[in-house]
């Protein structure tokens, strides 16, 4: 007696639906196209096999990506036979203390989470000033994502998309206006931590514990659960800037003068209005004006949302 292929078929697809837990749509990241639970493929030879004898399983295992935390952790996709992981397949590693470097092509999009300067000092208006947000590619000049206050702020929209080659660098700054000018321009290459991108799972690094301070901004408590620790998805980095003050050791250092949010995925999330060929989108919040400067975008008429 010989056993049919459906039936050879069917047994393998039971074994592989144990490798590939269930998980929720509403959890996956909806520009990601990498998988955020292990999932496998489970293949039988021969198949079609005789009463007594056993066949051959293969199976691969395609682990979670996500992005590497400064401490080397992380997921990364390992084949072959239970192939293990050891962090070095991220998608994208954090150079401490922000600059992001893909380890493949990938697309970023940059989305502002929220905006908001401590007054630090007497001389500080206690009303809304305006921040500048800015990305910079491959160590080239930066570019503008953002200008304006909270008001302006829309969580939900897409800044800024642009595909990234392997190894090209991603750094993002921030400065905001003091008494009509640009206060210091501080960077994820500046060494004294105004500016860090983190990884779910980690503590921004402030000398208190900023989850319970009271000073926490409403925008940036979805941002954090209940032991202050970044909760994002796996594809995500949290980049909070610290504006308002160089000194670690006062309040007023709590790295949420301007937070933005990058999400990488290997397919172009389209935004369906326009991103322009510098990367700063015409339709963003801070409308082009560039604040004291007077900047505005360069490309303003072009569009380069290419699939």
């Amino acid at each position: 007696m010989k056993t049919s292929q459906l039936a050879a078929a069917s047994a393998a697809a039971i074994a592989v639906s144990t490798l590939v837990p269930t998980r929720s749509d509403a959890a996956t990241p909806a520009v990601s196209t990498i998988p955020s639970a292990p999932g496998g493929v489970l293949s039988a030879y021969p198949t079609i096999v005789q009463t007594g004898t056993k066949p051959t399983l293969t199976w691969n295992i395609l682990y979670p990506s996500s992005i590497g935390s400064p401490s080397g952790g992380g997921n990364g996709n390992s084949g072959g036979s239970g192939g293990g992981n050891d962090g070095s397949d991220d998608l994208v590693v954090v150079n401490p203390p922000g600059t992001l470097i893909p380890q493949q092509t990938v697309y970023v999009t940059v989305q502002i989470v929220g905006t908001g300067v401590t007054a630090c000092n007497s001389n500080q208006s206690s009303t809304s000033v305006y921040t500048d947000a800015r990305v910079s590619l491959n160590g080239g000049s930066y570019s503008q994502l953002f200008y304006g206050t909270q008001a302006n702020v829309n969580p939900s929209k897409q800044l800024y998309i642009k595909k990234v080659t392997a190894n090209q660098t991603i750094d993002f700054g921030g400065r905001y206006v003091t008494n009509g000018s640009w206060s210091s321009f501080y960077t994820t290459k500046s060494s004294n931590f105004q500016v860090v991108a983190l990884v779910n799972g980690d503590t921004p690094p402030t000398t208190f514990p900023l989850y319970q301070s009271s000073a926490l901004a409403n925008y940036l408590k979805p941002y954090l659960d209940g032991a202050g620790k970044v909760k994002i998805g796996p594809l995500s980095v949290l980049i909070m800037m610290e504006l308002g003050s160089a000194n670690r050791n006062t309040p007023c250092f709590d790295l949420q003068d301007q937070v933005l949010l990058a999400t990488f995925s290997t397919k172009h999330p389209n935004n369906g209005h326009g991103n322009n060929l510098d990367g700063v989108d015409s339709s963003n919040p801070g409308q082009g004006h560039g604040g004291p400067n007077g900047q505005v975008d360069p490309s303003g008429g072009v569009d380069d949302e290419i699939r």
